[in-house]
């Protein structure tokens, strides 16, 4: 039950902090982009298209959070408790 647990924390944290960076990814193109951002600018409802953008890109930041971390806890976890990672 604590593996289980253990691995259920790992995959927590990192989807919470790769869900994070997903979310951050059409916010910062939108700021630097030219390109990026005149595509919702001439659009009717671009706050809302936007808005739907960075849900998108947040739910995909999650589910690859939870797969990298279900990975790399089941990876590293065991080894890593021999090697004092």
């Amino acid at each position: 039950m604590q593996l289980v647990f253990e691995r259920m924390i790992q995959g927590i944290y990192s989807a919470i902090g790769i869900g994070t960076l997903f979310y951050c990814y059409p916010v910062l193109k939108h700021i630097f982009s030219e390109k990026y951002r005149f595509k919702f600018q001439f659009v009717d409802d671009a706050k809302i298209l936007f808005q739907i953008e960075t849900i998108k890109y947040l739910r995909r930041g999650l589910l690859y959070g939870f797969i990298y971390g279900a990975v790399i806890g089941t990876i590293v976890g065991p080894w890593g408790a021999i090697w004092g990672i």
